[in-house]
């Protein structure tokens, strides 16, 4: 039998999803539901540090490549604020306790940077980290891992809340003969976690709808969330600044329009800084468009409420036009409202809470940054293994539910060798020689699943009809064996006899009684020395002592049927032929001959001068006319009858046919 299409098409589909399901998909963290940070707002994330577990609220960090977290000793003392703010370790996402984990292990203090290299070094970042090795979990109940690089940190600058490396490179420890630990990226490919080095992060927008959240996506992104374009960005040679866009064009429109940026720029994404830092000339057309002013003492461009106000009111927003090329090429263009840049500065950067614009001033080419307000309104997805990323305009769509879509690695055989494939697919493919191999094993196993089944029901066919048609012994009839022949004392006298004579037959046979269920027949007497007739044994005459009346059933007790009755209770219509009554209260049934001995020779004369017709209650006899034909019925009275006494060696029900096999339907 050819399997049909509609089989190959299934045994397909359940190879393929079987699969893939062998596989790790994509690894979606939410963000924790919490908008905090100095510099913010900002949506956070939950990790798990330490054994046993200590919750801490991080924000990712698309340029570091291991996590750092507030130390408990330090992080809220007067060392680190002049004045304490109050819920200080709330306001940090929790602080870390190292002496509460039995599972750290200490490495040593050392700089996150050096010799203007590693975090932060293009900014200027210059902060003590206390490194060690911990157990690190990812969300309320995502993946953990033992020995991972984790730093803590007291100062509340640059960093007031902690940090979650989302960078591929190893962190390298030089003074520690050039040891390195992996990545928590790294780990989860490792691991089998993920399929892929990728990651995507767009950072969450307060001001959008009823306050979005940040999402960060491992080997995967959610195209829910943002506009699709054709621009692919190439991941820059130096790792430590890698992720490098040319910013073309920087425009303002509100009240007027203006260009803020004149020249191409080269320009680091870049998550762990909140601000954007242009050149100078770039900076003197934002202060002009948004009539900005920097604050000498805190270095920020601080904006009291009154002219805050008027900017929000002005709908006035900044497109930023970007592509991997100075001139020309791809392009896509990130639009900005001023809401987006209205974020609250508190202490230590400000001595009284205010709002500020996030932007800063450039002292070199290096410091170009687009940071975490960038990212608000920007969705980045970074592929490590094919060294490329892409930027595109987050949509707000209210109740949008999550599209993920899975970047699979180039090192995969069944995988998409052009990860923008799955944007449209959904879902990595296998290679042809994979799918044909899987298609075939799964038509085979489905072949012998069907053979099974189908050897299984002939063979539950054929035993139930073995059962159904087979001889059986056919069942008593309980009105027979609860009526007066079977209980009746010259029955049990009977069986008695049998059983000394030392015959094992049994008395009443369940094939007798089962004959009583066919169709009923007509009842006669026999003669001996001549064949059956049909005719009605009744009972003695109506002298005789019984329960009814006088009348006397066939055992010769008395009968509970009235007179002139036939044994089903209904009247007779026609008069019978008497039946001889010597000897006494010795009857028999129809049937073949009672005996062959003498004594049933004897009874022979006695019996034929009894053919009169008689008028008691019973069917005509034979001699009225009707041609002698064999009757369905046995005689009641054995072959060890004798005069003067009942024997019923094989008794029967009055109405059991001859004891002849029906035959079988087939």
């Amino acid at each position: 039998m050819r399997p049909s299409k509609g089989l190959l098409a299934g045994a397909f589909l359940v190879a393929k999803t079987a699969a893939q399901n062998d596989k790790p998909g994509p690894l979606v963290i939410p963000g924790s539901q919490y908008f905090e940070g100095n510099d913010g707002p900002w949506s956070t994330f939950d990790i798990r540090v330490g054994t046993p577990e200590q919750f801490i609220r991080v924000l990712p960090s698309t340029a570091s490549p291991h996590t750092l977290v507030p130390l408990t000793e330090l992080a809220c003392s007067r060392e680190a604020f002049g004045t304490i703010p109050p819920d200080c370790a709330v306001s940090r996402g929790n602080l870390f306790d190292s002496n509460e984990s039995s599972t750290w292990q200490d490495i040593g203090q050392y700089g996150i940077n050096h010799d203007g290299v590693g975090l932060g070094a293009h900014l200027g970042y210059d902060v003590g980290v206390q490194f060690g090795l911990e157990k690190l979990g990812l969300g309320l109940n995502g993946p953990e891992f033992d020995d991972q690089t984790v730093g803590m940190i007291a100062a509340p600058e640059p960093f007031y809340l902690g940090i979650f490396g989302l960078s591929n490179q190893p962190m390298n420890f030089t003074s520690l003969a050039n040891t390195s630990s992996p990545s928590f990226l790294t780990t989860l490919k490792d691991q089998k976690k993920i399929p892929s080095l990728s990651y995507s992060y767009t950072a969450g927008a307060k001001y959008r709808l009823k306050q979005v959240y940040g999402q960060l996506v491992f080997s995967g992104y959610d195209s829910s969330r943002f506009r699709e374009n054709s621009v692919s960005f190439s991941l820059a040679e130096d790792i430590t600044r890698d992720l490098v866009v040319v910013v073309q064009s920087i425009s303002y429109s509100g009240s007027n329009s203006a260009t803020l940026l004149n020249e191409p720029i080269e320009m680091f994404i870049d998550s762990t800084d909140p601000n954007i830092w242009l050149p100078e000339e770039a900076c003197e057309a934002f202060e002009e468009a948004f009539g900005l002013q920097l604050d000498g003492e805190s270095g920020l461009y601080l904006v009291n409420d009154t002219h805050r106000n008027r900017l929000l009111d002005s709908d006035a927003q900044v497109s930023f036009r970007l592509s991997d090329v100075r001139s020309g090429g791809d392009t896509v263009t990130i639009v900005l409202p001023y809401a987006a840049f209205d974020l609250t500065a508190e202490a230590p950067l400000v001595a009284n809470t205010s709002h500020y614009f996030p932007l800063r001033r450039a002292n070199s080419s290096s410091q170009y940054t687009l940071g975490r307000t960038f990212l608000q309104e920007a969705y980045l997805s970074v592929d490590y293994e094919r060294k490329i990323f892409n930027l595109s305009s987050c949509i707000w769509n209210q109740g949008a539910q999550e599209t993920i879509i899975p970047i699979t690695s180039p090192d995969d055989p069944n995988a998409d060798l052009d990860p923008s494939s799955n944007s449209s697919s959904g879902s990595s493919n296998l290679s042809t020689g994979a799918i044909a191999g899987i298609v075939v094993g799964a038509v085979l196993g489905v072949g012998l699943i069907a053979g099974g089944t189908a050897l299984c029901f002939l063979r539950k066919r054929r035993k139930w009809i073995g059962s159904t048609y087979a001889a059986k012994e056919p069942e008593p009839d309980e009105s027979v064996l609860k009526g007066p022949v079977f209980n009746s004392p010259s029955f049990r006298h009977a069986s008695e006899s049998t059983m000394q004579n030392g015959s094992n037959s049994v008395p009443f046979s369940a094939a007798d009684v089962s004959g009583a269920r066919s169709t009923p027949t007509t009842m006669g007497h026999s003669h001996s020395g001549s064949g059956p007739s049909p005719g009605m044994v009744t009972g003695v005459s109506p002298n005789e002592t019984g329960t009814s009346g006088g009348t006397v059933e066939l055992d010769g007790d008395g009968t509970a049927v009235k007179p002139n009755t036939e044994l089903d209770g209904k009247e007779v219509q026609k008069p019978l032929p008497a039946v001889a009554e010597n000897p006494p209260g010795v009857f028999e049934l129809p049937g073949v001959k009672a005996g062959a001995d003498s004594g049933s020779k004897a009874m022979e004369p006695q019996q034929e001068q009894h053919r009169a017709p008689s008028t008691i209650g019973s069917l005509p006899s034979v001699d009225e006319g009707r041609d002698r034909t064999p009757s369905p019925l046995t005689s009641t009275v054995g072959p060890n009858w004798r005069p003067g006494r009942v024997s019923m060696m094989e008794p029967v029900s009055p109405d059991t046919p001859v004891g002849r096999a029906s035959e079988r339907p087939f």
